[in-house]
């Protein structure tokens, strides 16, 4: 007489295909989040690259515009500009100019931004205040022989 045998009580047998599933939903879990990563590197780079070019150029501008009025008008359009050229939307990039337009002072400008940690493809930011600052910064110097108008 053969002894009774329950293969529905080996545990080898309930188990089988079971890490095949564990790996598909483990594995897209992590592909994600990899993905997610690389694609948020991605927006440190274009904000680093950003924020440098607008600080240049914001420092340039300023340095060669006539008057205050004229450099923060000029200003204003350099930094829209280079945020749009990076892809950034408008209004991304915060500028700050700090010393003062005079023959030989120098003059040192901050540009700031924002990247989001958390981005969802076609939702936009999951939570808005979790994101890592970027800032550049450009020392210029004003001309000694420069004359402005005032």
């Amino acid at each position: 007489m053969r002894p009774l045998q329950l293969h529905s009580l080996d545990p080898r047998r309930r188990e089988h295909g079971s890490s095949i599933v564990e790996f598909a939903v483990l594995g897209t879990l992590v592909f994600g989040v990899l993905l997610q990563v690389v694609v948020l590197f991605g927006a440190l780079h274009r904000a680093t690259l950003a924020t440098s070019a607008a600080a240049r150029e914001l420092g340039r501008t300023v340095v060669l515009a006539d008057s205050g009025d004229d450099a923060t008008r000029r200003g204003s359009v350099v930094v829209e500009q280079a945020a749009r050229n990076h892809g950034l939307p408008g209004g991304a990039l915060r500028p700050k100019v700090e010393g003062s337009l005079a023959r030989g002072q120098v003059l040192r400008v901050t540009v700031a931004t924002d990247v989001p940690l958390v981005r969802v493809p076609f939702i936009g930011e999951v939570w808005p205040s979790l994101s890592v600052p970027v800032e550049a910064t450009h020392v210029v110097r004003v001309d000694r022989y420069r004359s402005f108008d005032r």
